[in-house]
């Protein structure tokens, strides 16, 4: 491995790890996601209430 940092420790690093068919996501990245969403659907009904949407 480079830098010598073992597998695991370099694996929980990343912000996406694609492992065994799944998608995994750091907690950080979670909470940005969410958030993203949370605000969208916050403006969707912002829209949807002044009916423009």
């Amino acid at each position: 491995m480079k830098d010598g940092c073992t597998k695991n420790i370099c694996e929980k690093n990343k912000i996406i790890l694609y492992k065994d068919g799944k998608i995994y996501f750091s907690k950080k990245t979670e909470r940005k996601i969410f958030f993203v969403l949370t605000i969208i659907m916050l403006i969707a009904g912002i829209f949807a209430k002044l009916d423009l949407f």
